[in-house]
């Protein structure tokens, strides 16, 4: 059987909104599946601080780990 080098990590995000559409308050959950992680999050870009915990999004630099 080949090898796959391939790394998946994948990520369940969940949206929550409160209010009629023309007053939408955003929040959600988002949830690594291969970790059972979970985090709650009001902002999107909290979201993606948790993701960068676990993979490099594209265009960003390496770190060099």
């Amino acid at each position: 059987m080949e090898e796959n080098s391939h790394l998946i990590t994948s990520f369940v995000v969940r949206f929550i909104h409160s209010g009629p559409p023309e007053n939408t308050t955003y929040r959600g959950a988002i949830l690594n599946v291969q970790t059972n992680e979970e985090m709650a999050f009001v902002h999107w870009e909290e979201a993606v601080e948790f993701i960068r915990r676990f993979v490099r999004l594209s265009g960003e630099p390496e770190t060099g780990e």
